[in-house]
């Protein structure tokens, strides 16, 4: 907990500023503004100078604003506190309803889609490359906003707060000094969540007075960009009073509107409709949004009388609908204004250019329908107009009021709405809705037709050294927060199976092969399965694919719900790279004759398959493969040989470290060998356990791998063992990147029990490659024949002409544990089979090799 978690509001002693942390009174706060006597920099400038630039730390924010989402809820201590506030000046109603708006906006899903859908990217600051060109860019923070805040708007404040800090801005606030505790106390709480004490540093919420002029030119000369909401003499003011070049982001009153295209009017089911709608828009809120309808504008190109037909249903419908939603009634002022508007409209009725309808029980709504074309405004509380107006007037009529045109609700048929909605952003309006939604929106919808985040972001580029061509982010080199570790329980696949049934309509299932066991459905949101491809593709430029200038033929396997050829058709796409789709097709004369024919340089593929394409094509693929990158399966130092030494190929690396149940989660460098690959940390936290006990191991031991994904929709994995195990590496990696280096081993499912004794599928391997130099296809076959176990070593012809007896003596000379059995007195026959490459057993799904085939009856 840190030090905002002792500290409140405490109004008694004047501490009204919650500023980095703590809480300040006035006299504190100038010494924070004023420069000191030396005309040196002030406290906040040299605060500026230490925090910008270092990283956001985004994965804590997200957490802390994960944890003010739950906590939001009737009942939380939090919750009560916030509503207690909100009800001093507001109903029940609408406590509860803002209340629920901010936690909504706070859900960490909600978070990264408005960030994915404004900025395209899930991490925004991060300079990546844009493929396939070899410059970076980034959406970075714009750096120091402030934000003017209008009075007793409590939402507008904590939103515009967050939306800041989603890009990671530095943040000063002003509140009005009438306006109550409730921002500078969700601040705090939102600090106090923070799990890494960081986001302190980047909020300060100040309560002033407008006439405290001078301390708001302290707030503004340190802004890179003032963020202002209010009327026009507000913005206004502001605009005078910024420095010169800072940037200033407006948001101010709006007007929105309902259009009735003609043949609305035509159809009584759609008339009836559309009233009902529209009547729901006005009393919703009492008007008091700006994507509120203020006048609606009825085509009265066919009939002259629609316009006055429609105020008159519209009346109707509005004494059915008004007493069934919630009223929030007008101050002493705002009735008095509507009240003159009401006056001004009866003494224009006696001229008759307007007409009343109105509540005549306690005169909670009212529609003044006015004769002439055009917008007006309203007093709001349920206060409507309806004016009649020609299509072809659309333009001329709006055009003059296009800077606070917002949104429409339209209702016309298909065949209009191209033309109309055409029409009316040309005059100015920036959204169009249904009517009866117009107050709804979506997640990442742009505001008064601007995205918010791009407000207050700047895009960069860097175009870098010839040594960055092979780098795909730069994030791989910058120091990485120390996260707090992992807690709970180690998730294993059956427990990963239950958490996906909870999934209820995924975007995209895949299948995992099952080499080592039942197969495992994997449930991926789109946005979780681009996000993965993307940083998989980072991954593929720092094992030397040149988006550039490679040309891939992808061989993974499609079909069956496997998703390696999908994911690196998405991955390739992602790099801008020339692909051919040719999957794991076993006619290799014809992929042999495509290659020769299309000439790509570049292949991908599992190894057992690349093996046996250039063992059976050796003479014809030297040359014209330069590089090979591979997954699914391990690759021996002698099957890199045969590539490298025999066929020709350059490069020889694993494509990526991933699976389909928990995706992507290392990549290899040029300085990476064998089964060595670097953490993909934007993805991913990742623990080395020990293989019996559930607690880490030193580094360079050999554990179980568990996996806590950072960016994953759904489900929620925490600490999930995919069921391989490995060893940290110490050394820093000579390429600089600073993502942690781990070395794969084996899979947990490498061992197995025959004749009372635990065998290891590796330990086959690892004898054949350092005692033959065998690069082919390795396969054990468990047997039981007359109550004998057999155990047979399937392999592929050896280059060196080596026969199946001379393997089985090496195998029986070498390891031990194969003759243990026998000197116990267990019966155990090991057998050595040469088979062809087609004979091996592959999984259905995945095409992969599958290690240990178990055939007898009863298993031990």
């Amino acid at each position: 907990m840190n030090k905002a978690a002792n500290i409140s509001a405490d109004n008694t002693t004047g501490k009204r500023h919650f500023w980095f942390g703590s809480w300040l009174d006035d006299s504190e706060l100038d010494t924070w503004l004023n420069k000191p006597a030396d005309n040196g920099p002030s406290l906040l400038e040299q605060h500026l100078v230490r925090v910008m630039p270092t990283p956001f730390p985004f994965a804590d924010f997200m957490q802390a604003c994960d944890a003010i989402a739950s906590a939001l809820r009737p009942g939380n201590p939090f919750y009560e506190k916030c509503r207690n506030i909100v009800l001093r000046t507001s109903t029940a109603n609408e406590a509860d309803d803002l209340l629920k708006v901010i936690s909504t906006t706070l859900a960490s899903n909600a978070i990264r889609e408005k960030i994915r859908c404004e900025l395209g990217v899930l991490q925004p600051a991060i300079l990546s490359r844009r493929y396939p060109e070899r410059q970076f860019e980034a959406w970075l923070p714009i750096g120091c906003v402030t934000h003017v805040m209008p009075a007793n708007v409590f939402a507008a404040p904590i939103l515009g707060l967050i939306e800041s800090l989603m890009v990671g801005n530095l943040n000063l606030v002003k509140i009005s000094a009438r306006d109550t505790e409730l921002t500078p106390i969700f601040a705090e709480e939102l600090c106090r969540l923070d799990p890494g004490g960081k986001l302190r540093d980047f909020i300060a919420i100040t309560r002033l007075a407008s006439k405290e002029t001078e301390r708001m030119q302290r707030l503004f000369a340190v802004a890179d960009a003032i963020s202002v909401w209010g009327g026009e003499t507000a913005v206004a003011a502001v605009r005078q009073a910024a420095p010169a070049g800072v940037r200033v982001i407006t948001w101010g009153h709006k007007i929105s509107f309902a259009y009735i295209a003609a043949e609305v009017s035509e159809e009584t089911g759609f008339l009836a409709e559309t009233v009902s709608a529209v009547a729901n828009d006005v009393c919703r809120l009492d008007q008091q949004a700006c994507s509120s309808p203020q006048t609606i504008l009825v085509e009265t190109d066919k009939n002259p009388q629609a316009a006055r037909d429609f105020a008159v249903k519209l009346a109707q419908t509005l004494e059915k609908v008004s007493p069934a939603i919630t009223a929030q009634l007008p101050t002493d002022s705002e009735q008095a204004e509507i009240t003159t508007v009401a006056s001004v409209v009866q003494a224009e009725q006696a001229l008759g250019l307007t007409e009343i309808f109105a509540d005549s029980d306690d005169n909670r709504w009212r529609v003044f329908y006015d004769t002439r074309p055009g917008l007006k405004p309203s007093p709001l509380y349920r206060t409507i107009w309806v004016s009649p107006i020609k299509r072809s007037d659309i333009t001329a009529t709006l055009r003059p009021m296009r800077v606070w045109l917002q949104t429409c609700g339209l209702a016309c048929s298909l065949p209009s709405l191209s033309a109309l909605s055409r029409a009316l952003f040309a005059a100015g309006v920036t959204r169009i809705s249904r009517p009866g939604e117009m107050l709804d929106s979506y997640a990442g919808a742009p505001h008064d037709g601007v995205y918010a985040l791009q407000q207050l972001t700047r895009r960069v580029s860097l175009d870098g050294p010839a040594a960055a061509d092979g780098v795909g982010s730069l994030v791989e080199f910058e120091l990485k927060p120390k996260l707090a570790p992992p807690t709970g329980p180690i998730l294993d696949k059956a427990a990963f199976i239950k958490l996906a049934a909870t999934v209820g309509r995924p975007d995209l299932v895949v299948k995992s092969g099952g080499s080592t066991g039942a197969p495992v459905y994997s449930l991926y949101s789109w946005t979780d399965y681009h996000e993965q491809m993307l940083w998989t593709a980072h991954g593929m430029v720092a094992a030397g694919l040149d988006p550039a200038k490679d040309r891939v033929i992808n061989c993974y396997l499609a079909g069956y719900l496997y998703g390696s050829l999908i994911s690196f058709w998405t991955i390739l796409e992602t790099l801008r790279v020339p692909q051919l789709p040719m999957a794991m097709v076993d006619d290799f004369d014809y992929v042999v004759e495509v290659i020769e024919k299309q000439r790509p340089n570049t292949i991908l593929g599992m190894p057992s398959y690349i093996l046996s394409l250039f063992t059976k094509h050796q003479k014809r693929l030297k040359g014209k493969i330069e590089k090979v990158f591979y997954g699914g399966e391990k690759l021996t130092a002698a099957q890199h040989n045969f590539l490298t030494e025999t066929c020709g190929v350059s490069i020889v690396r694993s494509a990526i470290y991933g699976s389909n149940d928990a995706g992507p989660m290392g990549y290899q460098c040029p300085h990476c060998v064998g089964g060595q690959h670097h953490l993909l940390s934007a993805l991913h936290k990742l623990e080395i356990v020990d293989l019996i006990e559930d607690k880490p191991v030193p580094v360079g031991e050999v554990g179980r791998l568990i996996l806590t994904p950072l960016v994953r929709e759904y489900p929620k994995v925490n600490r999930y063992e995919i069921g391989d195990t490995g060893r940290w590496l110490a050394e820093p990696c000579p390429c600089g990147r600073t993502d942690p280096r781990f070395e794969l081993v084996g899979r947990t499912g490498d061992l197995f029990k025959v004749t009372g004794i635990f065998l290891n599928y590796r330990r086959f391997v690892d004898l054949l490659e350092t005692k033959l130099n065998y690069e082919g296809l390795l396969q054990i076959h468990l047997k039981e024949e007359e109550r004998v176990a057999v155990l047979e070593v399937w392999i592929s012809q050896p280059s060196n002409g080596v026969d199946a007896k001379a393997v089985e003596e090496i195998l029986l000379e070498n390891y031990p544990d194969l003759t243990f059995g026998r000197n116990m007195g267990s019966t155990l026959i090991v057998w050595v089979r040469i088979v062809e490459d087609k004979d091996f057993v592959r999984n259905k799904a995945s095409g992969k090799l599958t290690p240990v085939c178990d055939q007898r009856k009863v298993k031990q």
